[in-house]
């Protein structure tokens, strides 16, 4: 009976929740990603990215009401995560893109704008320089393209001493790490704690949201998917690929600190479109969670525009 309870508590079922949204799947490349989608078909599309200690659930606030905004809006699980396939393999850069620009046609849409976070942000980044015709726009949630955060950290180590050991740990082989999977549910609580304001840290939604994340991360199957995608942040692409830039507007929203200048300086060559930082007092990488209608509202002002 003890074993019974334990692996339905591994299920992906723990992350199938009800809501005004629908679950859906899609199939690209013949991996199986999962979706909740909102809003008509026939208006533009925004989809929404997950970081590395995240899914499609982080947005479940926001999904509805951006749709009632008049946009077709899909939340999506990566691949390796909650109730998408967790396929050993795929989980480069390159790939990780390539199921965007997959789900994007398989939506019905030639374009989307891109809202990402932690690694969904380096997704949608990447998005946007690879496959320039799929992204209409992009919102990153602090994340710059991943060739540029590399070169932030080269420049300015002394800055990005939590981002250097993050990317060390999670460089080594899958296997030397796996005996340390019982970590992960204290980094998917100190990310969150991180990347919200202590008025938020204080709530119920707080613990409920960890409480959500640490059950999505201990699905099982999902550890591989977990340490691949947290090198996202600083992947490398071939040289012919690494100096391509974005055409859409883009918008880099992070609350400001010493890191915001060098970064925002490489990330506005990355596009020749539009660019802007955001940032707004009380807007946290992580607003989506602990202010869903302010999140709402900067994302369809800024769609509205593009």
């Amino acid at each position: 009976m003890n074993r019974t309870v334990a692996s339905i508590s591994r299920s992906p079922s723990v992350v199938a929740l009800d809501g005004p949204y629908q679950h859906d799947n899609v199939y690209v490349r013949g991996v199986r990603l999962h979706v909740a989608v909102a809003g008509s078909s026939t208006d533009p599309l925004i989809l929404l990215l997950h970081g590395a200690f995240g899914g499609w659930f982080d947005y479940k606030d926001v999904i509805a009401p951006l749709a009632a905004r008049g946009f077709h809006v899909a939340a999506v699980d990566l691949r390796g995560y909650g109730l998408s396939d967790k396929p050993p393999s795929g989980y480069d850069l390159r790939r990780s893109a390539g199921d965007i620009n997959g789900i994007i046609g398989a939506l019905g849409h030639d374009s989307a704008i891109l809202v990402g976070t932690d690694t969904g942000g380096s997704i949608a980044w990447s998005v946007s320089t690879l496959y320039p015709e799929r992204a209409t726009a992009v919102i990153s949630l602090g994340a710059v393209h991943p060739v540029d955060l590399s070169q932030a950290v080269l420049r300015r180590p002394h800055l990005f001493g939590t981002t250097i050991i993050r990317i060390m740990l999670c460089s080594l082989p899958t296997a030397v790490l796996r005996p340390a999977r019982m970590l992960i549910p204290r980094a998917a609580r100190q990310e969150v704690l991180t990347h919200t304001t202590p008025p938020f840290q204080r709530s119920r939604a707080f613990a409920e949201a960890v409480k959500l994340r640490q059950k999505a991360l201990s699905i099982d199957h999902t550890f591989t998917a977990i340490v691949r995608t947290n090198r996202l942040l600083m992947a490398s692409l071939p040289s012919k690929l690494s100096n391509q830039v974005a055409s859409c507007p883009v918008w880099l929203i992070r609350p400001r600190d010493n890191r915001t200048d060098p970064l925002a300086a490489l990330a506005r060559t990355r596009t020749t479109g539009a660019f802007k930082v955001v940032t707004v007092p009380g807007v946290t990488n992580l607003s989506f969670l602990e202010d869903p209608d302010q999140f709402t509202g900067m994302v369809a002002e800024f769609a509205q525009t593009v």
